[in-house]
C-alpha cells in the first residue's frame, strides 16, 4: 500500500537551515533585522510561525524587550505593538514583523537580548502534516516568484531557536546596539505576511491528499445528473449567452450532456465498459489506489481548480452544485473539449491536429466563456456539439425521446446552414455524418 501520511514541505527549515522550536503544533524561529542595531533607530523583531497541522490554529505572540540597556537605565526599547494574534490556516507558513523603537541614549553592548512567548490555539482535533523535525523538501519551482523571493531575504537573516522562560514557554534572540542619533521617523507597523498556504502551492499531491476524503465523501457523490443536469444546463445558456452566441435548446442540452458526461466519469459503475472512457476522469480510481509520491498527478482540469478554491476557502466544499456549475466551468469545458477531440478522432478517423494544439484550443475555449469574450459556430460545434453527438443518448434526460432529440439536432444544423463556408466546412461535414449514424441507429436518416 503506498504511504500516504503527509509531510509539506519544511519552508521554515527552508529559511533557517533546519532548526525550530516548536510549541504545540507550530513551529517557529526569531530574528531581528537588523541584528546590530544604532540606537536612536527603529528595527524589527521578525518571527517566522509554520503551522505542522491541518487545523486551523491561533497563534499568539507576546513580545518581551530588555528592561534595561546597559547602563541600567530602564525603557530604551519601546513599540506600540507587543502583543499580536495570528489566525493561521491548515498548514500555513509565515511571518510577524514587530517594530520595536531603541532610543538614542540606549547604552553600546552587544549582549541584548529580546524574546517572544508563543501560545498556540488548534482548532478541532489537529493531525499533523509536517514531522516534529521537519517537513518534507522544498521545490522552489512550486512557489511564485513572490514568495522565493521572500524567502531568499529571510535567508539572509540569522534566526534563532533558543528556548527561553522557566517552562520554555518563549524564544528568545540576540542583537547588538551601536551608538547613532535619532533617525527619520518610520512609521512601522505590526505585519503578517503569508508565505505559503496550499492553494499557494503548484504540488498538486497536496492538495488530493489534504481532500482526498472529501472528494471520496462529499464531491464525487454529488456528481449526479439528478442534481447537477439542470443547473448545468441553465448555466450553459448563460454562459454562451454572454458569449454573444445564443444556444438553441437542444444544442445547450447536448453539450450540458457532454458536461454532465465528464463528471460521471469520475465514478464510473464498475460494471459498465465505455470505449470511449479515459482514465484521467477517473477520479475515484485516483484516489483508490494511493497519491503518486512524485510527478504530477493526472486528473480532470475542473478538479484541480476547485481544489485550489476550496484550499482557499473550505466552505465551497459544502455546496458542490454551485462550485462546479458556476466556479469551475470553464475548466469543466476545457475537460469537455479535450475529451470531444478524442472521441472525434476515435470515431471518424479525422486528424485534428496535435494534443498540444488541442490542449492550447480547449484551454482558450474554457477562458473565452469565462471572460464572456465571443465565440462563433466553430468554438460550439468544434469540439463540444460533435462529441455531444457522439454519445448523446447515454444520458437520457426524463421524458426525453432520442429520436426526437436525434431530429432536433439535424434541424439545429440545417438551421445553422447560413455559418457554412470554407472555414467550417469540415465542422459541417463531420456533424453530417455523425448525425446520420446516429439516425440510423434509431431507425431513421438525414435527409
Amino acid at each position: 500500500m503506498p504511504d500516504n501520511t503527509p509531510n509539506y514541505p519544511d519552508i521554515l527549515g527552508y529559511v533557517t537551515g533546519g532548526p525550530r522550536a516548536s510549541f504545540g503544533v507550530v513551529q517557529t524561529a526569531l530574528a531581528v533585522r537588523p541584528r546590530v542595531v544604532r540606537a536612536g533607530r527603529v528595527f524589527e523583531t521578525i518571527i517566522l510561525i509554520q503551522n505542522a497541522s491541518d487545523s486551523e490554529v491561533d497563534a499568539e505572540v507576546t513580545l518581551h524587550l530588555p528592561e534595561l540597556d546597559a547602563k541600567k537605565k530602564k525603557g530604551r526599547f519601546v513599540t506600540k505593538t507587543g502583543r499580536l494574534v495570528v489566525g493561521l490556516r491548515p498548514s500555513e507558513v509565515g511571518y510577524v514583523t514587530l517594530p520595536v523603537s531603541c532610543l538614542p541614549d540606549t547604552a553600546v553592548s552587544d549582549s541584548y537580548k529580546l524574546s517572544m512567548n508563543v501560545e498556540s490555539k488548534p482548532q478541532g482535533k489537529p493531525r499533523r502534516v509536517r514531522g516534529a523535525d521537519g517537513g518534507g523538501d522544498v521545490t522552489l519551482s512550486y512557489l511564485s516568484q513572490e514568495t522565493r523571493d521572500r524567502l531568499e531575504e529571510l535567508k539572509k537573516l540569522t534566526f534563532s531557536t533558543a528556548k527561553s522562560g522557566l517552562l520554555g514557554s518563549g524564544i528568545e534572540v540576540g542583537f547588538s546596539v551601536m551608538s547613532g542619533s535619532l533617525g527619520q521617523i518610520v512609521n512601522l507597523k505590526p505585519e503578517w505576511v503569508s508565505l505559503w498556504t496550499l492553494s499557494d502551492h503548484l504540488d498538486d499531491r497536496l492538495l488530493l491528499e489534504r481532500y482526498r476524503d472529501m472528494l471520496l465523501n462529499t464531491i464525487i457523490p454529488a456528481l449526479n445528473r439528478s442534481r447537477l443536469l439542470n443547473p448545468l444546463l441553465e448555466e450553459t445558456q448563460l454562459r454562451f449567452v454572454a458569449s454573444g452566441y445564443k444556444l438553441k435548446p437542444v444544442e445547450a442540452l447536448v453539450i450540458t450532456k457532454l458536461l454532465m458526461h465528464i463528471l460521471e466519469m469520475a465514478s464510473p459503475r464498475e460494471d459498465a465498459f465505455d470505449y470511449l472512457s479515459e482514465n484521467i476522469y477517473n477520479l475515484s480510481l485516483l484516489l483508490k489506489k494511493g497519491i503518486p509520491s512524485d510527478g504530477t498527478p493526472d486528473m480532470p482540469h475542473w478538479c484541480r481548480a476547485l481544489l485550489y478554491i476550496i484550499a482557499r476557502d473550505e466552505r465551497v466544499a459544502s455546496h458542490p452544485e454551485q462550485a462546479i456549475t458556476r466556479l469551475v466551468y470553464g475548466d469543466l469545458i476545457r475537460d469537455a473539449a479535450l475529451h470531444a477531440f478524442n472521441m472525434i478522432k476515435t470515431v471518424s478517423g479525422e486528424n485534428l491536429g496535435s494534443e498540444a494544439d488541442m490542449e492550447q484550443y480547449a484551454e482558450q475555449l474554457g477562458g473565452l466563456l469565462n471572460d464572456k469574450k465571443q465565440v462563433d459556430f466553430t468554438h460550439v460545434y468544434m469540439p463540444l456539439m460533435l462529441g455531444g453527438v457522439i454519445l448523446f443518448d447515454r444520458i437520457v434526460t426524463p421524458g426525453e425521446n432520442v429520436g426526437d432529440t436525434l431530429v432536433q439536432m439535424s434541424t439545429a444544423l440545417d438551421e445553422r446552414g447560413s455559418e457554412r463556408n470554407p472555414d467550417t466546412e469540415l465542422i459541417f461535414t463531420i456533424a453530417e455524418q455523425l448525425l446520420s449514424r446516429a439516425l440510423q441507429k434509431y431507425g431513421g436518416y438525414r435527409p
